[in-house]
């Protein structure tokens, strides 16, 4: 939970304040669970940061916000003509921020599509409709205007596997019937890798209706010049936010049918069946799993498969083999996902085919997911693997994987993802767990992956970076200083009547802003600031920061860049920025550096200085 402000006992230690502790904030939505289909929110909240207020602010808080702005950058209150002049402009982007969030229609438009939204001809017609149908009505338009865009890209997936054996490379002579006979060089063995199995896949998905979808795919698999293919048709209906169903069939022999649905059942829940019926001969096999979010970032989970199973007469038929290839079995885990891509899984199954335990861990070396797993089974027995996986672009990832079974040998496997299309190459390198074989294709390439990142990959992030950066700065030259021009006017006009509130704080021993500073997140030090050898890159922003004290309480809401609240502006645009305040509580110093989007309270009982510093 975030930190719900000064506790009653902080203010006991200055006796002056009778406030009471702050109001905790609403605990954040789960990032796991989400019935909801509809578009997120826009990420423009210009207008929300101009009156300093989140994006759930009650239309009396933006109307009290308003009249004290407006008391204080309205131009008939200024003291002179170049005072005026330099109100004129805030007071305009204050005045236009009041307007669109005090209109319900606007206000709904702008946090669903941002200032595009506002710059769009809605067509919304009568002003009747309850603000569900006109934020139904909304996402409608902004559908039909993305038509023929949407109907230029083709949803198409595709998936190829070929496997290969590599076994024969690692071989030690004395395995062959007549080494004396083969080569035994490195290019003679590599030469004995021979491909096997080959699988290929692709769908492409249709819409019927606007919450109707029908998916065709294509699939063969070959072995040694032989396999087989059928075409799936499936058809996926979504009811609601909170349940959508699919079914789909082979069109080609032999045909299974497989029915999924999943029900969301409040932001915490969620309930998933999968049917699978491969034979009239008996019942469809089921699997039924119970999904519920039991920390901020955990969901644990509980999944029953029945298996092949028999309903009075219906099901003894079936083959004895084809009865026990599918058993019952009972599964009970819990999985843990951050936002940066790390987490952990734990599963544990008792099942009368197969009962194992598995664990896997996720986290980040070197700009890379690594995740690590082990797992021990009845049939299995104990395996464990090591998986990578890189973002090379935008639209490309690239993944590698190393598994050692101690029933089944070794395999690596590579994999390529680009859009919707993906490759993966498993390669058969070692019919047991060979440690040489293992050492070479997991220690091997990570020291060569960790050397190539050092000396090669990360001075030329850091290169690219810095020559974006620059390219931003050169291509927004005349907007950033128009920012700029705008920030110093508006902590013109802020000067006299934050000057009154700091005299007012101080005679009450309040809270004072000492020194605040923006900027380049780089340049601020436990003890300090270093020097970055540009212009710019720190700001003095302590007016417009005491500007934004009330009643002794400093509340800069989260979740957006802070350039765009009045007397900011962006020093080091592109880059990540930090926001460092010293201030003076009951004649106590205190200090708090967050990043640039990071909610801002105080005053804080961590907040305080140890006399050292």
């Amino acid at each position: 939970m975030q930190d719900p402000g000064p506790s009653s006992s902080y203010y006991s230690a200055f006796p002056d304040t009778a406030d009471g502790p702050v109001r905790p904030p609403s605990p954040p939505s789960s990032p796991r669970l989400n019935g909801s289909t509809l578009a997120g929110p826009s990420t423009d909240e210009t207008l929300y940061a101009i009156l300093n207020l989140p994006r759930n602010a009650s239309e009396a808080e933006i109307r009290d916000r308003y009249r004290s702005l407006a008391s204080t950058f309205h131009p008939d209150r200024q003291r002179d003509d170049a005072a005026r002049r330099a109100a004129h402009g805030r007071f305009q982007e204050i005045q236009r921020a009041y307007e669109v969030l005090t209109d319900p229609t606007k206000r709904m438009i702008y946090d669903m599509f941002g200032e595009e939204g506002l710059r769009t001809s809605w067509e919304v017609g009568h002003r009747v409709k309850t603000p569900a149908e006109l934020r139904k009505h909304f996402e409608k338009q902004s559908n039909a205007k993305r038509q023929l865009e949407i109907d230029a890209l083709v949803k198409s997936r595709g998936d190829m596997t070929v496997v290969f054996d590599a076994r024969a490379v690692f071989l030690p002579k004395s395995v062959f019937p007549h080494p004396e006979r083969l080569k035994h060089d490195a290019i003679s063995r590599i030469q004995r890798t021979r491909p096997g199995r080959i699988a290929m896949k692709h769908s492409f998905e249709v819409p019927l209706s606007e919450r109707t979808q029908f998916i065709c795919a294509g699939q063969m698999i070959a072995r040694n010049g032989q396999g087989g293919a059928n075409v799936v048709g499936t058809i996926k209906h979504q009811f609601s936010p909170r349940l959508w169903i699919e079914v789909g069939t082979g069109l080609l022999p032999p045909r299974a049918l497989n029915m999924k649905g999943t029900y969301t059942v409040d932001e915490n829940t969620y309930v998933t069946v999968n049917a699978v019926a491969q034979t009239l001969a008996a019942p469809p096999r089921m699997s039924i799993s119970l999904g519920r979010r039991i920390y901020a970032q955990t969901t644990g989970f509980i999944t029953y498969k029945s298996g092949f199973f028999n309903l009075g007469s219906w099901g003894l038929s079936l083959p004895p083999q084809l009865a026990l290839s599918d058993r019952s079995g009972l599964s009970v885990g819990a999985t843990t996902a951050n936002r940066d891509g790390t987490g952990w899984t734990v599963e544990t199954q008792a099942g009368l085919n197969d009962s194992h335990i598995s664990a896997d861990w996720s986290t980040r070396i070197l700009g890379v997911r690594v995740k690590l797993g082990v797992a021990g089974g009845s049939s299995d027995g104990i395996n464990a693997f090591v998986d990578a996986e890189s973002k090379v672009s935008n639209t490309t990832r690239v993944g590698y994987m190393v598994q050692a079974e101690f029933a089944g040998g070794i395999t690596a496997r590579i994999r390529f993802a680009r859009l919707g299309q993906r490759i993966a190459i498993p390669i058969v390198l070692a019919p047991n767990v060979n440690p040489y074989v293992l050492f070479g294709f997991t220690f091997v390439p990570a020291a060569g992956y960790a050397v190539l990142h050092h000396f090669y990959l990360s001075p030329r992030r850091r290169r690219r970076i810095k020559e974006r950066v620059q390219e931003l700065r050169e291509e927004n030259a005349e907007m950033i200083a128009q920012k700029k021009m705008e920030a110093h006017e508006a902590v013109q006009v802020m000067e006299r009547p934050t000057a009154l509130k700091l005299a007012a704080e101080q005679e009450k021993r309040g809270l004072i802003i000492i020194s605040a500073h923006y900027g380049l997140a780089s340049a601020f030090t436990e003890r300090g600031r270093r020097e970055t050898g540009g212009a710019e890159d720190i700001i003095d922003v302590t007016v417009p920061v005491q500007a934004l004290v009330n009643d002794s309480r400093l509340i800069i809401p989260g979740g957006r860049g802070k350039h765009a609240l009045l007397g900011f502006w962006d020093p080091c645009i592109g880059e990540r920025k930090k926001l460092r305040i010293r201030y003076s509580f009951r004649d106590t110093l205190h200090e708090v550096t967050v990043d640039d989007t990071a909610a801002v309270r105080a005053p804080l009982k961590e907040h305080l200085l140890d006399s050292g510093r």
